[in-house]
């Protein structure tokens, strides 16, 4: 790993040179942004004129990892790309390399002639996609890091994090190029998380540094920028609770070592088998060497459950979804789970991004969704499946989040659909197995309760609902 202390001294020395010969003398400096004429050089101060600083923010902020466009227009196949997606290739070193990457990560270390053969064979068979997802762990590992116990300054952190951010971009750009090409699978997807972390996070820092340089200015045009600047930020953190998420697809990168199912992407054929043989009843079936139908299906929508949380996969998520036949309600209820999902995402970060008209589309955008799967999947049957019950909580969860955005009317009428879901989930309807009836049971009281408070708030409770109120637990 590259290392900074030198670039840190060179940089102060650096600006210690221009302090000095930029004092005038009575010791004063000049003011921000005037430049001293010496005999030998110019110098000047950190001052950054307002232009270059819009220009720069600008770009930054195309940057951003929170919608599919953060790709542009680049093209996320790999070459000589002839088949459909979820395409496998037979490549004889596939498992070596990955043996060679689990070493690095657990000690931070990788095989140089590993690293050498990736490279070379890269050119020779650039349809792999597991071969470019190796290829762009490499380049991670590349990055250069900061020693933890050397000081750097705030200059230096920044050029340090610009260079992170251009390599973390490289390697997020190839990863995702193999995954349109038949690169996912639950190793794959496991190392990509942990590289789109390390991006949001150095993200935040660039953001951080330029809304310093913005802070205190008076120019109306920088004011505005610093303004999207913090709600950028408050995004970016949004974006990484995708990390408490995590549990599930640990759980199952577990139970699945040694299987074909951590290490070989899922082809379409495969998919379409297992959807098949889950709809009639064969989830034992087995649909390819080792793999069986429930499982597999299992597995792939463990997956995309994670995926949905993240906005620059949503264009991949919603192609595997299309090559899912929907033809029985329970995969019909797990696709329209994952799409809530993604809609959830998008509310979340408009809300934390202080956007009340964003938030109030995107909360619309998903309430609504929520309402036409409960109506047209749910409304008249008793409720034995997670994915059953999980419209009527996104939706009472978007009802309580909605505070604020809607007229009164409206979100009155919002709240007494809110009341009426949560007596479905407390009812007869409600048909899950314990103890996972009890736990839903115990999330609609809370729910009431919040629903309660927001009603009690506005002064919108009648009495006898303001005493039943009061007396609850």
């Amino acid at each position: 790993m590259a290392r900074v202390e030198k670039i840190d001294k060179w940089l102060d020395s650096a600006e210690k040179a221009v302090n000095k010969k930029s004092k005038g003398k009575d010791g004063a400096v000049p003011a921000p942004g005037k430049r001293s004429r010496g005999k030998k050089k110019e110098s000047f101060s950190g001052f950054v004129p307002a232009n270059e600083l819009v220009q720069r923010v600008q770009l930054l902020l195309k940057e951003s990892p929170d919608s599919p466009g953060f790709f542009g227009k680049k093209k996320l196949k790999v070459k000589e790309r002839k088949r459909k997606l979820f395409r496998r290739k037979n490549y004889p070193d596939l498992t070596a390399l990955r043996v060679d990457l689990n070493k690095l990560s657990a000690n931070g270390k990788a095989d140089v002639l590993n690293r050498q053969k990736v490279r070379s064979d890269i050119k020779n068979y650039p349809e792999v996609p597991d071969l470019h997802v190796i290829n762009a762990i490499y380049t991670y590992q590349d990055i250069p890091r900061q020693d933890k116990n050397a000081f750097v300054s705030q200059l230096s952190q920044s050029k340090l994090n610009e260079a992170q951010l251009a390599q973390l971009r490289k390697a997020i750009d190839e990863i995702v190029m193999a995954f349109h090409s038949g690169g996912l699978n639950v190793f794959n997807i496991n190392w990509f998380v942990k590289i789109y972390l390390d991006y949001l996070n150095t993200y935040k820092g660039r953001l951080t540094y330029e809304y310093t340089a913005l802070d205190g200015r008076n120019d109306k045009q920088l004011v505005t920028l610093a303004k999207t600047i913090k709600n950028k930020q408050a995004a970016i953190i949004s974006l990484l609770t995708v990390k408490d998420k995590l549990g599930g697809l640990s759980r199952l990168s577990r139970r699945l070592n040694g299987t074909t199912y951590l290490s070989v992407a899922f082809d379409t054929i495969e998919i379409k088998k297992a959807v098949t043989a889950v709809q009639n009843g064969e989830p034992m079936k087995t649909i390819a060497s080792d793999r069986i139908a429930g499982k597999t299906l299992f597995v792939l929508i463990t997956i995309l459950f994670l995926m949905a949380r993240i906005p620059i996969l949503k264009d991949l998520v919603e192609s595997i979804l299309s090559e899912m036949p929907d033809e029985d309600k329970g995969i019909q209820l797990r696709k329209r789970m994952v799409h809530t999902i993604m809609l959830t995402t998008e509310f979340e970060m408009a809300l934390a991004g202080d956007d009340k008209e964003k938030a109030r589309v995107a909360g619309d955008n998903l309430y609504g969704y929520c309402i036409a799967t409960i109506n047209n999947y749910t409304k008249s049957s008793v409720l034995k499946e997670q994915y059953e019950i999980d419209p009527y909580l996104k939706a009472i969860w978007v009802i309580k989040s909605s505070d604020g955005l809607h007229s009164q009317g409206k979100y009155k009428e919002m709240l007494a659909q809110g009341y009426k879901m949560i007596e479905t989930l407390s009812g007869d309807q409600n048909y899950l197995k314990e103890p996972h009836r009890e736990t839903i049971v115990d999330i609609a009281k809370k729910y009431l309760y919040q629903l309660d408070s927001i009603m009690d708030y506005h002064g919108w409770l009648g009495q006898n609902e303001s005493q039943s109120w009061q007396n609850r637990e």
